[in-house]
């Protein structure tokens, strides 16, 4: 295989770019696993046609930018208005994308797709005597119209206000329910083991164990190329394959990983449509679309009552210093503490110890306040026991 790139389409850079492809795979090892990947009817699958995905919201583009901007300025008003605490806004703001992506084959297939990401967020500092903290919130759609920016400013500042005068936590195993926004952490950073090149080289929590029951039955884990509204929704991926839902975990069994066209050839399976290109100075590999953790029953108040006498999680730090092959952690983390089911004192400056997959396998309850940041989404969660190391 040979890879070039070029940001200029002028012709004779087109066929520079050509020439430095075909140069480079002179040199490299044979590999009969590559193949040149074609798009539609003779992309070597039997679908004659791509799914209907509509991500795209022309309408929404042509919204005013005066509108735009007091859109952002509302947000910023809003946060401000919510407690006398909340003392300085540092960022308030609404962004928008647009996008198109074109592939074109060796034989001359074309396809494209087009789509758009408007998205709000805020950063605001809450003050209380010499205790200060800050929150942020954001929310993406790929409609205009269905960018929930009135909920932008009361989660920033609930985020600030939380953890005011926050003390220390005791140390001990206790149960413990995970923020929604942290379980989402949790989940882009299981996400790598999913993938079916990490699989085939050992980097992965889940080498073996396809087919095994891992987790809790409480988990239930989706990888959803057609989610509606998903931020990572297409038609087809990255080397042209019709996009899917994959179902990864059921009922804490490992029910399939995600693959390239590469890696199902070498595994002697179907691609899952889950080649990504996040940049075009490299080729494409093995990636997760929207995935999340399906929702449960439970509401989060439900949640923190059956919890008892535990704590609540409301953020992680260094959670990328986590084995990605055993799944050890040890990270920094601050939350609430909850007594007799209910959240009472802020505390912060506490570590917390274990193993991911230990900790999904003790998961007891899943809340059903399923967000997504991103291409990751999830709920809130029960676990029965966590290690806690505090005072």
């Amino acid at each position: 295989m040979g890879f070039a790139y070029t940001f200029d389409l002028a012709r004779n850079a087109v066929e520079l770019a050509c020439r430095r492809a075909l140069e480079v795979g002179e040199l490299m090892p044979v590999d009969p696993l590559n193949d040149l990947c074609t798009t539609g009817n003779g992309g070597g699958f039997k679908a004659t046609t791509y799914p209907k995905v509509n991500n795209y919201d022309g309408a929404g583009l042509e919204v005013s930018l005066e509108k735009k901007i007091e859109l952002a300025r509302s947000i910023e008003a809003d946060v401000k208005a919510a407690d006398p605490r909340i003392k300085r806004v540092r960022k308030a703001a609404f962004d928008e994308i647009q996008g198109e992506s074109i592939l074109v084959d060796h034989l001359g297939n074309e396809i494209s797709h087009r789509m758009t990401i408007f998205s709000g967020d805020v950063t605001c500092v809450a003050e209380d005597g010499a205790s200060a903290e800050t929150g942020y919130d954001s929310r993406y759609s790929s409609s205009f119209d269905k960018l929930e920016t009135d909920k932008i400013a009361p989660t920033a500042a609930a985020e600030a206000l939380e953890l005011l005068h926050a003390g220390k936590a005791a140390t001990g195993q206790f149960p413990a329910v995970f923020k929604n926004s942290v379980v989402a952490q949790l989940v882009g950073f299981l996400s790598a083991s999913f993938s079916a090149e990490n699989i085939d080289k050992n980097f992965s929590l889940l080498v073996g164990k396809k087919g095994e029951k891992v987790f809790s039955d409480r988990i239930n884990l989706i990888d959803d190329g057609l989610l509606e509204g998903g931020t990572s929704t297409g038609p087809f991926d990255g080397e042209g394959y019709p996009t899917r839902r994959t179902p990864l975990v059921r009922a804490g069994v490992v029910e399939s990983f995600l693959y390239d066209s590469y890696y199902a050839r070498k595994h002697r399976t179907a691609t899952t449509g889950n080649s990504r290109r996040g940049s075009l100075k490299a080729p494409p590999g093995v990636g997760s679309t929207n995935l999340y953790l399906e929702k449960g029953a439970k509401s989060f108040d439900a949640l923190v009552k059956d919890a008892g006498r535990g704590i609540f999680i409301t953020d992680l730090l260094g959670l990328h210093t986590a084995n990605p092959v055993t799944g050890e952690f040890s990270v920094g983390a601050s939350g609430i503490l909850i007594e007799g089911g209910r959240l009472t004192k802020p505390v912060k400056g506490f570590a917390i110890a274990g193993n991911l997959v230990e900790l999904l396998r003790d998961v007891a309850e899943v809340g059903s306040d399923l967000r997504f940041w991103g291409g990751v989404g999830a709920p809130s969660f029960l676990v029965s026991k966590l290690n806690v190391s505090g005072s």
